[in-house]
């Protein structure tokens, strides 16, 4: 790996670690909402914090659903 490489890697590895902190913020405002609400916390599997529970659950990364058409921001409950 060249130098140019690298720098593009430690960059982009700065970028995220400065995202993070605001994604956790949305994350624990998003599923205290639901909480709020009586839609987390119980027997229903929360695979998504934009559609609670999706018919046709099936296993996918990180056990989120495999079939929700929502993206990694509204799946990422963990």
């Amino acid at each position: 790996m060249n130098d140019a490489q690298k720098q593009a890697f430690k960059e982009n590895a700065t970028d995220f670690a400065q995202l993070e902190p605001q994604l956790d913020a949305v994350r624990r405002r998003a599923l205290s909402r639901l909480e709020n609400v009586g839609l987390a916390g119980g027997t229903d599997i929360l695979n998504c914090l934009v559609c609670v529970v999706c018919d046709g659950w099936t296993l996918g990364d990180d056990d989120t659903c495999g079939s929700c058409s929502h993206g990694w921001f509204s799946h990422n409950v963990k």
